[in-house]
């Protein structure tokens, strides 16, 4: 979903004084950061990655575990 903003809004993207603009959901009072697609995509992949090294690290423990109970 894009969602367009209008013209009244497109100053605070280019007033970045205080960093990315922030909306806020009236609904839920829950606040969003406006930041570029090509930032979003980074952010993105640093998060992804650090699940992945997180996923393999617990798989690592729970071998290493695994491997204390055995007997030589």
């Amino acid at each position: 979903m894009t969602i367009e903003l209008t013209p009244q809004q497109l100053p605070a993207l280019d007033s970045r004084d205080s960093g990315a603009p922030r909306v806020i959901d009236p609904r839920s009072n829950t606040a969003y950061v406006l930041i570029s697609e090509a930032e979003y995509e980074a952010v993105r992949e640093i998060i992804e990655e650090e699940r992945r090294r997180r996923s393999i690290h617990a798989a690592a423990i729970r071998n290493a575990i695994g491997r204390m109970d055995e007997t030589p």
